[in-house]
């Protein structure tokens, strides 16, 4: 076996050390802090806690563990149609698609073959009576068929960074191959609730469809939904649900509320009686009394390069920064606590600019920043960085010269 140089064995150590040094720790993207706070118990099987504007989940009860969605499969078909059709007030009429849906045991308004209602009443129907019919007739009025509708919704599910969502119905009837996860309904919930009809409509709680053309009676419809509708349940702040429920699903429930300047997405799926609504609000209490959305800035000291939700006794200049650059990208990750919570991009190269920063040094804007939890540690890094650099240089010139000495020659004894 070959011996080391060595210069070789004086250099291993140190060369180690700068390497341990270097070395980033990979933290787990679905890890939470050390010290977020403590989140209540749900019964519901699977729930996510989640901002609307940023995806940031606050949190995780086997939010990507796969579940049948009952009738919050409504959601997707409501954006889809108020995606697709710009006038409401466009009057439907109801066909024979709609046959199979007004079977016993389905959800219904009891819609007639040849009713007329308009786009506005069926969203109403669909959301609030949560109606079978109605979503297969607006399918084919939207898409042409259901199976085209249903391509429809699992291609934006697609967009919206859902990646274990697929429909093959408009209205949530079970179906081995109708499935999603409650951090899908979330992403899905999130897009709807920033349409403002969505929210007129899921988030009302009652409405009255008049007399038809073939009904006589007007039609008074009731949100299912606890945290919306009137009563002890009624939550402060909520904007917007639906409800789920089949023998397969059991019940499931979506519901967004806003307070401040944070809305916040609340999923809970697969549970018994009103669990749903008591989780829910547990959640929705845990996320608005402990957290907070903050601004952060980077390119523009005006306009923030987006936001984090931390806990309340959190700030933005708390949080650790690393940023990695590719030819014309660059990359900055703000994480807390090893947990990455906002991630964001620019353009390569940038203008420098300085502005403040919360502890009032100015700092480079667009120039790598890495803030490290106690201020005496990178000094101290420095300072052994330098001394290794100093008795590396000092270890190669030692070498470099003691190569240059001539060496003795022994002379050969002769026998």
């Amino acid at each position: 076996m070959k011996q080391k140089h060595p210069i070789l064995k004086l250099l291993c150590p140190f060369l180690a050390l700068l390497l341990l040094l270097q070395t980033p720790i990979s933290v787990s993207a679905k890890t939470f802090p050390k010290s977020w706070p403590q989140a209540p118990e749900i019964s519901n099987e699977t729930g996510i806690l989640m901002e609307a504007a940023t995806g940031q989940v606050l949190f995780d009860k086997g939010m990507d563990e796969v579940r049948y969605p009952a009738s919050t499969t409504k959601v997707m078909t409501a954006l889809l149609i108020l995606e697709n059709i710009e006038d409401l007030s466009e009057v439907i009429t109801f066909t024979d698609v709609i046959t199979p849906d007004l079977e016993p045991g389905n959800s219904t308004i009891d819609a007639k073959v040849g009713e007329q209602l308009t786009v506005e009443q069926c969203l109403y129907a669909i959301m609030l009576a949560s109606a079978n019919e109605v979503c297969t007739q607006m399918a084919v009025r939207v898409a042409g068929s259901v199976s085209n509708f249903t391509a429809m919704m699992n291609e934006r599910a697609a967009e919206l960074g859902c990646e274990n969502t697929h429909f093959v119905n408009a209205n949530g009837l079970p179906d081995p191959n109708h499935y999603t996860t409650a951090h899908d309904l979330a992403k899905i919930l999130a897009a709807a609730v920033a349409n403002e009809d969505f929210c007129k409509i899921s988030g009302a709680s009652a409405y009255t469809i008049p007399p038809t053309n073939m009904t006589a009676s007007a039609r008074n419809l009731s949100n299912t939904n606890a945290l919306i509708a009137e009563g002890d349940s009624h939550y402060e702040g909520v904007l917007a649900g639906k409800t789920g429920h089949t023998e397969a699903a059991r019940n499931t429930l979506v519901t967004a509320a806003r307070r401040d300047n944070m809305t916040l997405i609340c999923v809970v799926m697969r549970s018994e009686g009103k669990d749903r609504f008591t989780d829910t609000t547990a959640l929705f209490d845990y996320g608005f009394n402990n957290f907070h959305m903050e601004p952060v800035y980077w390119m523009d000291e005006e306009n923030p390069a987006g936001y984090a939700v931390l806990p309340k006794d959190v700030s933005p200049g708390s949080l650790a920064i690393k940023e990695e650059d590719s030819p014309d990208l660059r990359t900055r990750t703000y994480s807390y606590q090893g947990s990455e919570i906002l991630k964001v991009y620019a353009s390569l190269p940038m203008e420098v600019k300085t502005r403040t920063t919360s502890d009032m040094s100015l700092v480079k804007t667009g120039v790598s920043e890495i803030q490290i939890g106690s201020p005496i540690i990178f000094p101290v890094m420095m300072v052994i960085l330098a001394v290794l650099v100093v008795i590396l240089i000092v270890v190669i010139v030692k070498a470099v010269l003691d190569s240059k000495r001539p060496k003795k020659k022994k002379k050969r004894k002769l026998n």
